[in-house]
């Protein structure tokens, strides 16, 4: 599998060249330091200034927020090649959400006035902020209706169907490999469940030869019968 389904990334530009440039003949473009972020730690805060876009050059990144009663909301979970903190460019003057790597992780950043010029100057790149921005609104919209229209099953299911179509590789067997960030309790906050839940999906998951699983990775050794796993969202329950 590829992220060419992901609908965080649009490949039509090359985000690289403006994020992370070695080298370019005018001064404001000379390269941009990267800056290193080890597991775990934050590259921004809720309620932190928004005054950068970054761009992921190594790693993972995690995007989330916490509700009232201080439980983590996952949002989303970012690769390499793809860009976060793009609001900013839509008048966010705070950050509503946090943004943690979630492995060692290397990050360029511009800041947004450098980013407004840029899509000012080039209409390629003003048009992939605006499609990124329907993109993800698409997103949230599909996330949410899955809250509501989806059982706990479904979801859990289609989150791995998710990080398999970004972040998978397809091995010579026709297995999925899939590097697996997230803990029982992360999955459970990304997909709207109980950690008890995940556990127990993920075994039945197990027991039926769907696929395997340890702390680091999932294998899915039959990617049709897992996809045929989850239910319609008409014959499901909501959480």
């Amino acid at each position: 599998m590829s992220n060419g389904s992901n609908i965080w990334y649009l490949e039509q530009v090359n985000m690289f060249d403006y994020f992370c440039p070695i080298t370019h003949s005018e001064e404001r473009y000379n390269k941009q330091p990267k800056r290193s972020f080890k597991r775990a730690e934050f590259i921004y805060f809720n309620e932190d200034s928004a005054d950068k876009v970054f761009f992921i050059d190594k790693g993972a990144v995690k995007i989330g927020s916490y509700s009232p009663d201080g439980n983590e909301l996952i949002k989303a979970i970012l690769y390499p090649g793809e860009i976060f903190g793009e609001l900013a460019l839509y008048g966010e003057e705070k950050r509503s959400d946090f943004a943690q790597a979630m492995e060692p992780t290397e990050i360029c950043s511009l800041s947004r006035m450098e980013v407004v010029s840029l899509m000012y100057e080039n209409m390629p790149l003003n048009d992939f902020f605006n499609a990124l921005i329907g993109q993800r609104v698409v997103y949230t919209q599909k996330r949410m209706e899955a809250l509501l229209f989806k059982d706990v099953r479904t979801r859990i299911i289609d989150y791995i169907l998710e990080q398999a179509m970004k972040n998978g590789k397809t091995l010579l067997d026709g297995r999925v490999l899939v590097r697996n960030y997230l803990t029982h309790q992360e999955i459970a906050n990304y997909t709207g469940a109980s950690r008890q839940t995940v556990t127990s999906v993920l075994n039945e998951l197990r027991d039926l030869g769907i696929l395997d699983f340890d702390r680091k990775r999932i294998v899915i050794r039959m990617p049709e019968q897992l996809k045929k796993a989850a239910t319609p969202p008409s014959a499901g329950k909501q959480a």
